[in-house]
Parts: structure tokens; C-alpha cells; sequence
């Protein structure tokens, strides 16, 4: 990423963080962002008591039709039928029904390290699977902290207009707002500061069947969005991170390179 310090040319467009893993979830105004990334961000999953893996909308797509957030301080998850459950016995029940499957939330703190399946072929999902291990405290795949650009999704939608490419596919946690011909390219050991945090980029973040699942609010499935950052972007599309300085972040902050 190219910026000039103490320019305006890039700020922080919107802040996203996803309680429970795979599920929608909310746009905040301000995040903490933690060692571990943002707090409360994929804090929670739903374990599958049969396979003893944590599910994901890699493989379970349905996942996406529900919403959790942590605005009011607990958990609370809204189900595709409306229904608004806080953690307990009753949620994992319904959460049992609508998947078909015997499963229970749990907490990624107490739990240690998860295993998540997704299908071999993504254009497949009866496919053989494929599992990996997360990190140790979290729900993420792989990196504490996912950074998205504008002008990522700007040049996806001029390659392919016909596409719907929406920041909700990709899932990051800051979507950073710049300004025309003010940026390049992100590269791994750079430094950023968004507002009093400072992250660093660890690399590209490749991309996954999820960017290709339905979800609520008039996104289709559209297996082409994998297939044109697989072929014109050797499937990378933002980045991961890390976080270096702890501290708020908030809409509308600055970001600058710090090195």
C-alpha cells in the first residue's frame, strides 16, 4: 500500500466483526483491536458433536442466512426464521433443527484448536472434503485480521460488471475507503496505522467457496466471482494481518504507512 503520511487519501470506510464463525455479521462504527485481532470477532462456533469439527459456510452454506452480533454486550443471534436467541440450551436447539444435525455453540477461548471441513472442489459441494486446523483462542482460518480496499472491489466490478462484488462476500474487518490512483499495492512486513493501531500485513488473503455463496439481502450464488480472481488474481483479493499496537479504531480514522 502506497500512502503519503499526513495525506487524507485513505481512511476507514467500515469496520466489520463476525461473532460466531460463518455467520453474517454486524458493521460497527469503533472495533478494539486486540493482539488477537478484533475483539469478539469469531469468538464463537458451532460444533459439530457427530464429527467434532466447527462449522463452516465453506461446507455449510446455511450458516450465512443467520446474523450474531455483540452490540448489546452478549451474544445474540437472529435465525433465518426470525426467531432472536441469546447462548443457551434453546439456541443450540434450534440451531440442531435448522441444520439437521446434532450441534452446540461453543466458545473459541475455552475450546483450543478447531478443525473445519470444505469441499475439495468449490464448484461442488458433494465433493470429498477437505479439513485443516484453525489457531488456538479464535475462529479464524488462519490470521487474526482481514484489510479490504475500495479499490479491490472497484477493479473487480470493472472486470466484471456482470458480478456481484460486494464487501459482504469477502468478509473483511476493515474495508479502507481510497482515494483514485492514491494506492498501490499491499505488501507482506508493511506497516499501517488506522487511527492509534497499528497493524502489520503478513500476505495476500486467497479466497474460497464462500465468496461464491448466497446470502440474504439480494447476494446470489455466482461460482464466476472464484473463477475471475482465481484466473485474473491468483485467487488473492486483500490482506491478512496482524495487530502491532493495540488500541480503537474507528470509522472515518486515517490510515497512513507507518514504515
Amino acid at each position: 500500500m502506497s500512502m503519503n503520511d499526513g495525506s487524507r487519501s485513505a481512511q476507514v470506510g467500515s469496520l466489520w466483526r463476525y461473532p460466531v464463525k460463518s455467520m453474517r455479521g454486524e458493521s460497527c462504527s469503533e472495533l478494539r483491536f486486540e493482539s488477537g485481532g478484533v475483539s469478539g470477532d469469531r469468538s464463537f462456533g458451532v460444533l459439530d458433536l457427530r464429527s467434532g469439527t466447527v462449522v463452516s459456510a465453506k461446507r455449510e452454506g446455511r450458516l450465512l442466512g443467520a446474523v450474531a452480533n455483540l452490540s448489546s454486550g452478549e451474544l445474540v443471534v437472529e435465525l433465518p426464521d426470525g426467531q432472536i436467541l441469546g447462548r443457551g440450551e434453546f439456541l443450540d436447539e434450534c440451531l440442531s433443527r435448522w441444520l439437521e444435525r446434532p450441534v452446540k455453540l461453543i466458545d473459541a477461548a475455552n475450546f483450543g484448536a478447531a478443525t473445519y471441513e470444505c469441499p475439495e472442489d468449490y464448484e461442488r459441494d458433494d465433493s470429498a472434503l477437505v479439513q485443516w486446523e484453525g489457531p488456538i483462542g479464535s475462529f479464524v482460518d488462519e490470521s487474526p485480521l482481514h484489510l479490504l480496499t475500495t479499490v479491490d472491489l472497484e477493479r473487480l466490478a470493472r472486470e466484471r460488471p456482470d458480478l456481484q462484488w460486494s464487501a459482504r462476500r469477502f468478509r473483511p474487518n476493515v474495508v479502507i475507503n481510497v482515494a483514485p490512483n492514491s494506492l498501490g499495492s499491499m505488501e507482506p512486513g508493511q506497516r499501517l496505522r488506522l487511527g492509534e493501531v497499528e497493524v502489520e500485513i503478513l500476505k495476500g488473503c486467497t479466497r474460497c467457496v464462500m465468496t461464491t455463496r448466497p446470502q440474504p439481502d439480494s447476494l446470489d450464488r455466482q461460482l464466476d466471482i472464484l473463477r475471475h480472481v482465481s484466473k485474473a488474481h491468483n485467487n488473492v483479493v486483500g490482506v491478512r494481518a496482524k495487530v502491532v499496537r493495540a488500541g480503537p479504531v474507528r470509522v472515518g480514522d486515517q490510515v497512513t504507512t507507518s514504515n
